[in-house]
């Protein structure tokens, strides 16, 4: 069942940078904290530059807290699009719903509990305006906040396309709360790979790959929650799996040889089987760098 409120417009004379149009996409489950969704939604609409659209995919049934504020969004909002899946089908399928119906040049993605601040979108049109070549993936810094808001780590990334795909070998490059990307080279690789919550990760190598043009800014663009619960949910034998998972698709992106990847595949998945606190620890200290 979709509900359909209002298609893209034109008519917020948008900066060249985004020249085509931007749709925010973001999921939200039936997990989602009905709160920080309502702010992560609030956020958008604050935004010196809005969206010509915004498409929430609702990832299977969702409680009634996060129903009042979806019909909340659709009654006070014209631009929102509402797809919804009959089962949660995950996030990387359901970004992919999403994908598929966005009718704009560019996407912007959100997450349903991440603070974007006021002039992200303004100045993510500006750098893609402002840049000699185009751009087809663009990202910046985030804000690390816990869930009382209270601010924790700034975790910037680096910069430069080469920096970036030599970084991609190792670890994740963007942010993905943070990113903004053109919809058809996105649609032209496939979208975002089921690899349980690492298909942002692989959809980055995916477009590497494909010689996307990438940029990251180094201005905070979204306040991030973040915490132990975080840690809790990347850990165990599901996430070891997957990092395996991620590290057959790096190879046959051509980021890294097999030796390589089943040496980082094998210590990475020795974290994620820590205890949570000792897995936080270490992910602050070491993977955040």
């Amino acid at each position: 069942m979709n509900d359909m409120k209002s298609g893209p417009t034109a008519a917020h004379g948008l900066p060249k940078g985004f020249e085509g149009g931007f749709t925010v996409l973001m999921a939200v489950y039936g997990g989602d904290d009905p709160e920080r969704f309502t702010r992560a939604l609030e956020s958008v609409f604050a935004n010196s530059l809005p969206p010509d659209q915004m498409l929430l995919v609702v990832d299977g049934p969702v409680p009634d807290a996060l129903e009042t504020q979806i019909d909340k969004l659709q009654a006070t909002e014209l631009c929102v699009r509402v797809h919804r899946l009959p089962e949660n089908r995950g996030l990387a399928m359901a970004l992919n719903a999403g994908l598929a119906l966005v009718e704009t040049e560019w996407v912007v993605r959100a997450d349903s509990d991440d603070i974007n601040r006021p002039d992200r979108f303004a100045k993510q049109a500006a750098a893609i305006n402002a840049t000699s070549s185009p751009i087809d993936l663009l990202g910046g810094a985030i804000q690390e906040i816990d869930f009382d808001d209270a601010p924790m780590a700034v975790r910037r990334t680096t910069e430069g396309p080469e920096n970036i795909r030599k970084f991609a070998r190792k670890r994740n490059p963007f942010n993905h709360m943070t990113v903004a990307y053109r919809t058809a080279p996105t649609r032209e690789v496939g979208g975002y790979p089921n690899i349980h919550l690492k298909e942002d990760y692989a959809l980055w190598a995916s477009l590497l790959k494909a010689g996307a043009r990438v940029e990251n800014l180094p201005e905070i663009l979204v306040d991030a929650t973040t915490g132990h619960d975080m840690y809790r949910r990347r850990g165990g034998t599901r996430y070891a799996l997957a990092e395996f998972q991620l590290q057959q698709h790096l190879v046959r992106c051509g980021l890294k040889s097999w030796p390589y990847a089943i040496v980082h595949g094998l210590a990475r998945s020795i974290i994620f089987l820590l205890p949570a606190p000792a897995r936080a620890q270490f992910y602050r200290l070491v993977l955040r760098g």
